[in-house]
């Protein structure tokens, strides 16, 4: 061997090794929310997909019952407009009213792929489905306007004097959207606002901020009804102007 060559190793030095790893982990820190909000964008669309679903079950349960919907709330607060069954009354409930009709046959279609919270929440362990076990309450993923108080049994309309609402009363209204029964559950799904279906069939995003005031009061559920004037303003700032 030639006196004065000398052989390098073709191994990376521990310095390089760091500065390789650090490149890696600023990229990673780069593209792992690009990647976050691209799936969130995915979860917002399918909501969107659901929401015309839901829309296209509450037209025709419509249509065969003379363009009355079960649009509206039980008890005494406007926060609860989100109930399939429950174990209290012993009956279906509001989306219920569709379950037996037979228009809930794609349950997913009912519930918000971006949400975290199993309350809310396809067959969880805080959600079974199908519904009718007198041992749980169960919730759609939406709420629906909560237009008039509906009674547990539909055969006390006659006592009560309610009348469910005609559906083509809110062509430019909301009718359903993700759930804005308290700031917990908007935070739940998809933080910055909302979707939103509407009478005519159309549906949109909306940012939370025009309503995001009246939202932050409803801290809880209440059910002495403390926070309908709340309710009853955020689903006006959802309506089209």
């Amino acid at each position: 061997m030639p006196r004065g060559r000398r052989f390098h190793s073709a191994a990376f030095t521990l310095v390089e090794l760091l500065v390789v790893i650090g490149v890696i982990a600023i990229l990673i820190g780069i593209l792992l929310p690009t990647i976050a909000r691209a799936r969130e964008s995915a979860r917002r669309a399918s909501c969107l997909s659901n929401l015309r679903q839901v829309g296209m079950a509450m037209r025709f349960y419509a249509h065969d019952n003379r363009d009355q919907v079960p649009l509206g709330y039980r008890t005494n607060t406007k926060q609860f407009n989100s109930m399939v069954y429950s174990n209290t009354a012993k009956k279906f409930v509001l989306f219920g009213w569709l379950y037996n009709a037979g228009y809930m046959k794609t349950p997913a279609a009912f519930f918000c792929p971006s949400e975290n919270d199993p309350r809310s929440m396809l067959a969880t362990a805080d959600n079974p489905w199908p519904p009718g076990d007198p041992a749980f309450q169960v919730y759609a993923g939406y709420g629906c306007r909560p237009e008039v108080k509906i009674p547990d049994d539909p055969a006390s309309f006659l006592l009560t004097g309610v009348s469910l609402p005609r559906l083509n009363r809110f062509k430019s209204k909301a009718v359903f959207a993700d759930l804005t029964a308290t700031v917990q559950r908007v935070d739940t799904r998809h933080v910055r606002g909302i979707n939103v279906l509407f009478g005519d069939g159309s549906a949109k995003w909306i940012d939370r901020k025009p309503f995001d005031a009246e939202l932050r009061q409803c801290t809880a559920i209440d059910v002495t009804g403390k926070w309908n004037p709340q309710q009853d303003a955020i689903w006006a700032a959802l309506d089209q102007q």
